[in-house]
């Protein structure tokens, strides 16, 4: 176990920081008081002790926009210097994350709105993330090891030598910044495992009790009990869009014949998830670039002299959801089989800090079934079941099993990916460490190969099962597996029958979990792509099939931003985003990237145009007279374009948000002909004709989005930049790109998916129009477009432009907390400095030489 407290830390004269600017320098020098007097000898002269080395020396040049370089010459200094310079930017976030998986939020902030620290504070410790953290360890690798306890050294340096107040504003002189330890690190690496699973539904923990049986007593704890989280909160935490799109072309799709990435990921501008750029060097064993999770010691997405990389949200399945039938006048007893399984307990007791300031202890036991722990969520869940049908009934109750509850792979899997030198070394990793937890990845090297996988833990369950399930979950009706899946995308399954048990098959990286030689993987020398649809078309010219519906669907429509990015990458003409040689240029890339070209208007745009030009009278919408005669000569002279300076977008995305998201990828309200597994990329197509008698469906849509913009007040020729913002330090600044529903790959949008304490930069009013956003506040935005890169090797070596939209700094006193998104509002990009004759001639360069420890 390891442990470090406060009293452990070096004193702040313990630590030697050294600043230097370019052309110019300052040394810290160190002088002596000698005692010389008239007649001293020398026995009575002081006797200067030699200095303690160091056990940690980096080095961080920041060059603009506050991009840290950080070198030093074994791991343990690496990671030193990644945690300060880290804990310069997102102290606060960090500092926030730990007392979470330490369950000490009641302790230092109370209860929480409807007790959710309380119930946060007890999910923690029955996932036991801790106690995983303390075991595993031991088992990372030496230099993973020393790469975390160096990280730890360093964030702790920043908090000793930085007073309490000056602090960033949201934890300035907060008592719960304090020193951490190397398990605290990686107790919260491990509950980033988790954000595609359990940690979603963590609420739904606390909230599980059993039936009252007999006589009960009083709860004199009643108002500090943890309240169910409601089917909304629930949906919002499930459905949330962690979309990205990643382009990963080979020799064929470029003009010099070698690799490229586009790296495009859609995540939260606010809270823990958002990424922070670096680049981490240890002289002949690993130059890596590019961005990670905030306290996650390595790089995530990014590449290194010989290989790249990108990342998307995986549509596959991280857990699955088990209803146990139990044994009568037992409720903690379940029937598996034809056995009576009795379920484990623990009683865990957390602080909780009350109203008048006091502390007080809070005890409750959780439950647990083989599988996992005992959950419950709303009966909402189900519509059409009787009351009680998903809490802990008498007859039922809830449990669930997490595929990467069990990864303490995940550091070393990227480690290992930071420093692999070809795409064989770069498989060898994903083969051996099978650590991914929740990304499909994209990769091209100098050699011109391309490599698509969806690696991530997957359950390994029967054929037989697998497709029960799916069918079941496809088929309308009133079944729970239908309901659930519809409503929160989970699998549900009989947990009482073995029958669903995760399957053990040899080269699994855990028990239960499928092998990663029989996950999907391609390998080509044209394009690999991913847009959070399945694997099936990670390239239309060689579909991936045959693979369990929990790792995605096959033969299934795609989202417009999926027909959107294979458009923009299949289009071979002098109009299209490679030309005619379908030969993409850095320069290409990089304006495919931010051409805010929309797959849906692209499909309607002309059509709808021609249905409403010459319409004289108004549409008559839910017994409101609509006049769509504005809007209809908006679109008519819109570009089809989501820039900030686009007049009819507005209109456009209204309107599109008034059709149902079932009509936009099938024959329905907007389309005639239907989807065709066989023609993917352009199907559905074609508007559906105006009845010969009666309105127009299509007009109707166009009336009900002209109302729902009347009901915002904002009027109608707004310009997209002028309703869609987010904001930095009470200024709005315009924000381009759109929604994934519009078929826009440069997605932005609002998101409340995080568990930060901080309050939203960008806040919204009451919904006007769900589908789209729509407040009368217009689109506020702080999700989306994150670390934008594209990058291209070359004979020189790699060359590469990025922007991160959200900037590099969360402290709005930095002067990097808004460069990067007034650089993403003009569709400016800045170049990727890496070598270090580009970062010596950087004229914002700044030194800082560190040590400790």
């Amino acid at each position: 176990m390891l442990e470090h407290t406060p009293d452990s830390l070096p004193p702040r004269g313990g630590f030697r920081t050294s600043v230097r600017a370019r052309r110019w320098s300052l040394s810290l020098l160190t002088s002596l008081a000698l005692v010389a007097t008239a007649g001293c000898d020398d026995d009575d002269k002081p006797v200067t002790p030699e200095p303690t080395p160091a056990k940690y020396t980096a080095k961080i040049r920041r060059t603009s926009h506050g991009i840290p370089h950080i070198t030093a010459d074994n791991y343990g200094s690496l990671g030193f210097g990644q945690g300060y310079a880290f804990a310069q930017d997102h102290v606060c976030t960090l500092a926030d994350q730990i007392i979470k998986v330490r369950s000490e939020r009641a302790r230092y902030l109370g209860q929480g709105p409807g007790n959710t620290y309380v119930g946060s504070d007890l999910a923690y410790l029955s996932l036991g993330v801790i106690a995983r953290a303390e075991a595993a360890f031991p088992q990372l690798s030496e230099e993973v090891q020393q790469m975390l306890t160096g990280y730890v050294a360093g964030y702790n340096k920043y908090i000793a030598e930085t007073p309490p107040a000056e602090r960033p504003a949201d934890c300035a002189n907060a008592d719960w910044v304090k020193p951490i330890t190397a398990v605290d690190l990686l107790a919260y690496d491990i509950d980033l495992t988790l954000v595609g699973g359990i940690n979603q539904l963590a609420l739904t923990i606390a909230a599980a009790t059993p039936p009252a049986v007999g006589a009960q007593s009083v709860d004199k704890q009643a108002a500090l009990r943890p309240q169910m989280p409601t089917l909304e909160q629930l949906r919002t935490l499930r459905q949330t869009d962690f979309g990205s799109n990643g382009w990963a072309l080979g020799a064929e799709r470029t003009d010099n014949g070698k690799g490229m990435v586009m790296a495009n990921p859609h995540f939260p501008w606010e809270g823990e998830l958002r990424l922070w750029e670096s680049q981490l060097t240890v002289p002949g064993q690993m130059n890596v670039y590019g961005v990670g999770l905030m306290g996650v010691p390595a790089v995530l997405i990014g590449f290194n002299e010989n290989v790249a990389w990108t990342h998307t949200f995986s549509s596959g399945q991280r857990m699955t959801m088990y209803q146990v039938n139990l044994v009568p006048g037992k409720p903690t007893t379940y029937k598996y089989g034809t056995e009576e399984r009795a379920m484990t307990s623990k009683n865990f007791t957390i602080l909780v800090k009350l109203p008048e300031g006091s502390v007080t202890n809070y005890s409750q036991t959780m439950y647990f079934t083989h599988y996992g722990p005992i959950i419950a969520i709303p009966d909402s869940a189900a519509p059409g079941f009787p009351p009680g049908t998903l809490g802990w009934n008498t007859q039922t109750a809830l449990t669930i099993r997490d595929a990467n509850i069990e990864n303490i792979k995940f550091l070393d899997q990227f480690h290992g990916m930071n420093k692999a030198k070809n795409l064989n070394e770069f498989k060898e990793v994903y083969a051996t460490q099978q650590g991914l937890p929740w990304v499909n990845t994209m990769y091209a090297d100098k050699e011109g190969n391309a490599w698509y996988t969806d690696a991530t833990p997957t359950p390994n369950l029967t054929k037989d099962a697998a497709t029960k399930w799916i069918t079941a979950a496809s088929t309308p009706g009133l079944n729970l597996t239908y309901g659930l899946y519809n409503a929160l995308g989970i699998v549900f399954l009989d947990g009482s029958d073995p029958a669903n048990e995760w399957q053990v098959e040899p080269g699994s990286r855990s028990p239960g979990l499928v092998p990663f030689a029989k996950v999907p993987q391609l390998d080509r020398r044209d394009f690999v792509f991913n847009a959070n649809d399945s694997y099936w078309l990670s390239n239309p010219a060689a579909p991936l099939t045959g693979f369990s519906p929990l790792h995605g669907i096959e033969n299934t429509p795609q989202t417009p931003r999926t027909r959107m990015n294979l458009i923009t990458l299949t289009e071979k003409t002098a109009t299209g985003a490679s030309g005619a040689d379908g030969k993409f240029s850095l320069d290409e890339l990089k304006a495919a990237v931010f051409s805010n070209r929309s797959s849906m208007a692209e499909l309607t745009r002309e059509g709808l145009v021609a249905r409403c030009t010459g319409r004289t009278t108004p549409v008559m919408f839910q017994g409101m007279a609509v006049d769509i005669t504005q809007a209809c000569a908006l679109l008519a002279g819109w570009d089809g374009r989501f820039d900030t300076s686009s007049k009819g977008a507005f209109v456009f995305r209204e309107f599109l948000g008034a059709v149902p998201g079932a009509s936009l990828v099938n024959k329905g309200i907007l389309f005639n002909v239907p989807f065709d597994p066989a023609d993917p990329i352009n199907t559905p197509n074609t508007l559906t004709p105006a009845p010969e008698t009666g309105e127009d469906p299509l007009l109707l849509r166009l009336a009900q989005g002209v109302a729902s913009i009347n009901a915002s007040g904002i009027a109608l020729d707004k310009t997209l930049g002028e309703v869609q913002y987010t904001a930095r330090s009470g200024a709005r600044v315009p924000i381009q790109g759109g929604l994934s529903r519009e078929g826009i790959t440069n997605v932005v949008a609002y998101g409340v998916t995080r568990t930060t304490l901080f309050e939203y930069s960008a806040t919204r009013g009451p919904l006007i129009s769900g589908n789209t956003g729509l407040s009368n506040a217009g689109y506020p935005i702080n999700n989306g477009s994150s670390f934008v890169m594209a990058m291209q090797f070359t004979d020189a070596g790699p060359t590469a432009n990025a922007v991160l939209t959200y900037s590099e700094s969360g402290d709005p006193k930095s002067p990097f907390y808004s460069d990067q998104t007034q650089l993403f509002s003009q569709k400016k990009w800045r170049p990727i400095l890496f070598t270090d004759a580009q970062i010596a001639a950087d004229a914002a360069l700044v030194e800082t030489n560190i040590s400790g420890g």
